[in-house]
């Protein structure tokens, strides 16, 4: 080889193993703690994900309240030091993470990681408007009422909250293109300018109403990056999730199902994001104190569970959601109830569908539950005996097959008058199109059979029947 060559090749090594010595020395985490108070104690590592915290690591510290740990690097996001239930300390993990944390006169101190002192200084600064702000609350309760004191005292805390909104834009300016950044313009909720809307909207409530709805749907990610790893490192994550979705959103399947859909399809781009969204949106649906939601739960299950999209569910997972969409497909509110043609007492076939009343109830019962057992006469007494026929058909539906127990109950509660019903063969499927897993099971039906609601107590039903029979 030439000499020339050579010689360069040698010196181009050499400048490449410096470079890359030099990167690898900046690339590990070191994380040095000194906490003087915590001799021989120990405290825990852990890191926020998805709403949780999850221990990476146990420190020990020593006779000096030193300790220290190093590794490659760690995913960037929030951590927290867990001494004991009463006491953790939450710090950020920039792309910088070689840092010093420690205490010193009662405070904390965070040095090293220029990310990692930002977080600490924003603490620091939330830490004395929080105290700030329960000292003017405390005089706000004593006040007595006073006119001229609450409205100066309610104007300092206003002021309070003006400072922390301020303070989220200059640390997210400050801290551009960093994950510190990110995480400070995050908590900066988007605003809808009102003076800017058409003249005739300012003055209609009602039409400033599904602006301000529209607006708060279309831009409440702006300023929180979903498809950011990075955020799902964070303590706001869920409770982020948590209002956009039960909180922001009309619920209504017609409102939740295309958002939810458009940001899970959006979250393809990351399979650790898709999963844990998808898996949100799943469970948050079937859990949903709004009927409705329901019909989310089946749509996400049926497009990403059961054709084979959730590579991370196992297959007791997936046989539990097939259970659950299984006995909820069929009786989806806004859906045609199933038609129910089954022999009343005398043996006389009584069709639901052929029901000409502009409302419907049905009423699934057996008289071994006890909530059967109060609230079919209940029912009956209240609902029925005090509505006008030509408003409202109740079909009540035995689901047992021993007609003289039903007999019996019929007779004892005297329960005549409306269509009383059962199954002997047990052919229809009632228990699958109407989901009577637990009984009673109360639907109330509109005069074209669409589920308007269902699961209803006897209250329920008298609200909602006063609200649909006077509308009507």
């Amino acid at each position: 080889m030439n000499k020339m060559l050579k010689k360069f090749t040698t010196l181009f090594s050499i400048v490449l193993l410096n470079s890359l010595v030099s990167i690898l020395a900046a690339q590990p985490h070191a994380l040095q703690l000194n906490f003087p108070d915590e001799q021989n104690d120990t405290v825990l590592l852990a890191h926020y994900y998805n709403g949780k915290l999850f221990v990476n690591d146990t420190l020990i510290f020593d006779q000096m309240g030193s300790a220290r740990l190093d590794g490659a690097l760690r995913p960037q996001g929030i951590y927290t030091l867990y001494f004991d239930e009463n006491r953790r300390l939450d710090f950020l993990l920039g792309a910088d993470q070689t840092l010093t944390i420690g205490q010193e006169n009662g405070a904390i101190k965070v040095t090293g990681a220029l990310e990692s002192e930002w977080f600490q200084d924003y603490i620091d600064h939330l830490a004395t408007k929080k105290t700030e702000a329960a000292a003017l609350r405390q005089k706000l309760d004593s006040s007595n009422g006073q006119a001229e004191t609450t409205a100066g005292l309610k104007q300092q805390l206003a002021d309070l909250d003006d400072d922390i909104q301020q303070k989220w834009q200059q640390e997210a300016e400050k801290g551009a293109r960093t994950f510190y950044g990110k995480f400070m313009a995050s908590n900066i909720r988007p605003t809808m300018n009102k003076e800017k809307l058409p003249a005739p909207v300012q003055t209609n409530d009602s039409l400033l109403w599904v602006y301000n709805y529209n607006f708060n749907k279309n831009h409440y990610w702006d300023n929180f990056d979903l498809l950011d790893a990075r955020m799902w490192r964070t303590p706001t994550i869920n409770s982020k999730l948590n209002e956009y979705f039960n909180q922001v959103l009309i619920q209504h399947p017609d409102s939740v199902l295309p958002v939810a859909i458009d940001l899970i399809e959006a979250s393809k781009i990351n399979r650790e994001i898709f999963q844990n969204l998808t898996s949100f949106v799943l469970n948050n649906s079937i859990q949903s104190e709004y009927l409705g939601i329901e019909n989310v739960f089946v749509a996400v299950a049926e497009k990403y569970y059961l054709r084979g999209e959730a590579f991370w569910a196992t297959e007791k997972t997936l046989e539990t959601i097939r259970r659950e969409v299984y006995f909820r497909r069929n009786n989806l509110l806004g859906e045609v109830a199933k038609e129910l043609f089954l022999p009343d007492e005398a043996g006389n076939y009584q069709s639901l569908h052929q029901q000409t009343t502009p409302f419907t109830l049905v009423v699934f019962w057996e008289p071994e539950c006890g909530h059967c057992k109060k609230q079919v006469p209940q029912l009956f007494e209240e609902v029925f005996l005090k509505t006008d026929p030509s408003k409202l058909a109740i079909m009540a539906v035995y689901t047992q097959t021993n007609k003289k127990e039903w007999l019996d109950f019929l007779e004892e509660h005297e329960l005549n008058g409306w269509l009383n019903v059962w199954d002997p063969d047990q052919v229809s499927n009632f228990q699958v199109n109407y989901n009577t897993r637990t009984t009673p099971m109360i639907y109330l039906l509109d005069s074209d059979k669409k589920i308007i609601a269902k699961k209803l107590t006897v209250e329920q039903v008298k609200q909602l029947l006063d609200q649909l029979i006077d509308a009507g």
